[in-house]
């Protein structure tokens, strides 16, 4: 009878770590083995616009999936209101891809989010300097330097970030 309940025992307890498995979010899979689509070239950023992740921001082949899925990682994070995570997920991309602008401006977003402002410029200045001839990427770091400088009061420097906003748009 002891062995009827233990086999029974050991069914359930497979049961359960089946269910438990089966219940893991796409979060824990890692991103270099995730199905994310090679179609999938553009993101949707802050504003709700797409960037081409082609466009002023060569990537290799074989890193665009990965960088794909951690841009969304990140934008998912934000919108949740977990920039630590968001910020994590980020410097990983950048570890995996550190030329490129667009994830030098998702940070520098995340920064503004977090009040960092001092660090969305320097961000904003570097996604600035790889963009490259994207202009709408240089136009919304131009942007986001405007309101960094606004936010520490330096109404100058805001100024300026505005008018080399307008002439990048």
């Amino acid at each position: 009878m002891n062995t009827k309940k233990l086999c029974l025992l050991i069914i359930l307890m497979n049961l359960v770590a089946c269910a438990e498995q089966a219940k893991k979010s796409v979060e824990l899979v890692p991103v270099e083995e995730r199905n994310t689509p090679l179609v999938e070239k553009k993101i949707i950023t802050e504003k709700n616009k797409t960037v081409d992740l082609q466009k002023g921001n060569a990537i290799d082949k074989q890193k665009e999936p990965v960088i794909t899925a951690l841009l969304n990682d990140a934008e998912q994070f934000s919108k949740q209101g977990q920039s630590e995570k968001a910020v994590a997920t980020i410097e990983r991309a950048l570890r995996i891809e550190p030329k490129n602008a667009l994830l030098w401006h998702r940070f520098a977003v995340i920064r503004m989010q977090q009040q960092q402002w001092q660090q969305a410029i320097v961000m904003a200045r570097k996604s600035n300097a790889l963009a490259g001839d994207n202009r709408q990427l240089k136009s919304d770091n131009w942007g986001i330097m405007a309101a960094a400088y606004d936010s520490l009061g330096d109404k100058k420097k805001a100024n300026e970030a505005r008018n080399k906003q307008s002439g990048q748009a």
